[in-house]
């Protein structure tokens, strides 16, 4: 089967990567089209290392990065011309959002004839303004909301099937006038072994590198955005220290343009919050940590959650998007509805052994059920229906 990913960012989706890669092992024909502009980071990306391995071929489009929204414009006249291509060429167009401009035109093209809209699949991991209501900039949500009811309603018409990543994603799917009978949940995954055997050595020159000592390790992996609550994690982190908690919070990953944060921690903390940029070794970071942080504001199925699952770190996250699909408050971990409660849920785990270890054990045993061959079936089992 021949299979195009359109990926909407420069940095590639890694659901997009790994079913690229799972599909490709099994004999199909793969190809990504992806924007690609020298202004957007994507240093330490994971996902866009793993596709270079010559079995996937890769199709950049030249684009103009615009970093306050993290949109990259593409090259309409290349797009349009490769999307022609694609479609020509391929069973199943698999496209990723509706809201950029890099999934809008060939979800256009693709409404001109009813044999490409049958080879067409639509993936969002959310609906802005309804399950994602960003608070800066003011109108983002009106606008969206806007764009949902005068475009993306249309949109979501074309394909013949639409897949969002957990069951509370569903009632926002409603208001967002998605045709109910044309979606499908499938979640994403994760390779629970890249996880799980770790090797006790990189654990070690993790202590010396960071120098850590007997601290409690408190950890966020994720983009450094509003969004991602960076600046809660600061704040909460800053508290601990200030009651004299033996902490140390490892904040991981890249800012795309101006990075604010650094500056928002106090001097005298600066040995105590560190800023790691994007880094490889995630794995053995998360068995480094005692609680992994993540107090966003917008998510799909976050994938770090899965990660710390499955590597049986308790968590602490927001109650938002699909991560209510992976656990259950106070059983895999803790979710949060207020920002005050953030500091004493992650003061419990730090303070409390035993509910930490109940977390980790009830944690790895959920996550079995999302391991990436069982998902990539899934998936198959669309296309086949589609093709």
């Amino acid at each position: 089967m021949n299979i195009c990913y359109i990926n909407p960012t420069n940095n590639i989706r890694r659901p997009i990567a790994e079913l690229a890669n799972i599909l490709a092992d099994k004999d199909n024909s793969i190809s990504i089209i992806f924007p690609i502009s020298k202004d957007c980071p994507t240093k330490n990306w994971v996902a866009n290392d793993t596709i270079k391995n010559g079995r996937i071929h890769l199709i950049p489009i030249p684009s103009w990065y615009f970093s306050p929204l993290r949109y990259s414009f593409p090259n309409l006249w290349q797009l349009w011309r490769e999307t022609k291509k694609a479609y020509r060429k391929n069973d199943i167009i698999h496209i990723w959002e509706y809201f950029y401009p890099l999934s809008v035109i060939p979800l256009v093209y693709s409404s001109f004839a009813k044999k490409r809209k049958s080879k067409t699949i639509l993936t969002t991991d959310g609906f802005v303004g309804y399950s994602y209501k960003p608070k800066k900039p003011w109108w983002l949500v009106p606008a969206f909301r806007c764009y949902t009811a005068l475009v993306a309603r249309f949109l979501f018409t074309i394909p013949k099937t639409m897949t969002t990543y957990g069951t509370s994603m569903l009632p926002y799917a409603r208001q967002a006038g998605v045709p109910m009978h044309k979606l499908k949940v499938i979640p994403t995954g994760i390779h629970l072994d890249r996880f799980q055997n770790i090797q006790k050595e990189k654990i070690s020159q993790l202590h010396e590198e960071l120098n850590i000592t007997n601290e409690k390790i408190i950890l966020f992996v994720g983009m450094l955005t509003e969004r991602k609550g960076v600046e809660k994690v600061i704040h909460l982190s800053q508290q601990l220290l200030e009651e004299e908690y033996s902490v140390k919070t490892l904040i991981v990953g890249d800012a795309h343009g101006n990075n604010p944060y650094p500056a928002m921690v106090k001097k005298r903390w600066t040995d105590r919050i560190l800023f790691t940029g994007g880094r490889k070794d995630i794995p053995e970071l998360m068995h480094l940590a005692d609680v992994l942080l993540l107090p966003s504001e917008g998510e799909g199925l976050p994938g770090v959650i899965m990660e710390a699952m499955a590597s049986g770190l308790p968590v602490v996250a927001t109650r938002e998007g699909c991560t209510p699909d992976l656990i259950e408050d106070g059983k895999e971990g803790f979710l949060v509805k207020r920002n005050e409660d953030y500091l004493p849920k992650v003061k419990e785990l730090l303070d409390h052994p035993d509910i930490s270890a109940a977390f980790k054990k009830q944690a790895k045993r959920k996550i079995q059920q999302f391991s990436w061959e069982t998902v990539a079936q899934r998936y198959q089992q669309v296309y086949d229906s589609n093709s």
